[in-house]
């Protein structure tokens, strides 16, 4: 599959789970398919409130995080922006096998600084977050000569791997090893990747998000300073109204005259800052159930 690895599965997950995560997760993407756009987010946003009465332990990560981030609120709002995000993420959900039909309404800020970098060939890092609809490939909005090719942590389902990763457009790109030879692959050609970076990364770098230690993943600043390029935050977000805007961010500030883990350090401490204000302005657009923090902080 592209040079996708998989890890070792069980006998179980291999030949019953796998199968049948693979078989629902094909029935409710014909269903969202089948649908007019309107009922399949009206579906999906039902579907999400649903999972969220479900999901017992991964409420209890966000409702830590939430603590973290807005130790101004009560539980009451971490909670009502904790069933915000299910529905928002439902929503995503079922839209996401309409995407052409979203692209219509998607309003593109900020085109102008990736296609600055396009024209002087140098390409470049299009960073962004689990934030409101990271699937949307707005570059085909901003020019069809512009190829985002996208870097993601591939599923351990392999049923799940092939139903939601063959649709994307550009160079499929995995993590790890053979997904970093793609990388430079793609930025020597004076093309760009996408990557999200608000996750934990075991192997990161220390760097504050909002006010606490976070493993965060130094990958970007690492690529930046070898290639030359620039990195440019993006963001997709929903508005009531039923539509999204995608915002492209000029080009963030790389430190060349540090020393390779200082600059690393501040273009990555520019990044969490960012996250950190996207977040507070759409709380519920994020995804909320990931460990972001040492493990002891969930305990």
């Amino acid at each position: 599959m592209n040079g996708i690895a998989i890890g070792r599965r069980t006998f179980v997950q291999k030949y019953i789970s796998d199968p049948l995560v693979g078989f629902w997760a094909a029935f409710f993407i014909l269903i969202f398919k089948i649908l007019p756009l309107s009922v399949a987010r009206f579906l999906g946003e039902n579907l999400g409130a649903l999972l969220g009465h479900i999901m017992l332990r991964r409420n209890r990560i966000a409702l830590v995080n939430l603590k973290i981030a807005f130790p101004e609120k009560t539980l009451a709002e971490h909670q009502k922006i904790l069933r915000g995000m299910w529905r928002h993420f439902g929503r995503v959900a079922g839209e996401i096998f309409h995407v052409n039909q979203v692209m219509q309404t998607t309003r593109i800020e900020g085109k102008e600084y990736i296609e600055k970098a396009f024209q002087e060939g140098k390409g470049g890092i299009v960073c962004s977050a689990h934030m409101g609809n990271w699937e949307l490939p707005f570059a085909k909005a901003i020019s069809s000569e512009i190829q985002l090719n996208p870097v993601f942590r591939t599923a351990n389902n392999p049923y799940l791997n092939k139903l939601l990763f063959t649709r994307r457009s550009g160079v499929h790109i995995p993590k790890g090893t053979h997904g970093a030879r793609l990388i430079f692959q793609v930025l020597k050609k004076g093309q760009f990747i996408t990557i999200l970076c608000d996750q934990k990364y075991r192997e990161g770098m220390t760097i504050p998000l909002w006010g606490h230690p976070a493993q965060t993943t130094t990958a970007i600043a690492s690529l930046a300073l070898k290639f030359n390029v620039p990195i440019l935050m993006a963001r997709c977000v929903y508005h009531s109204g039923g539509y999204y805007v995608a915002k492209i961010y000029p080009p963030l500030k790389v430190f060349h005259r540090l020393s390779r883990e200082k600059s690393e350090y501040e273009i990555m401490s520019q990044v969490n800052h960012i996250y950190e204000n996207w977040i507070r302005e759409y709380p519920e657009q994020w995804l909320w159930i990931h460990r972001r923090f040492d493990k002891k902080i969930y305990r």
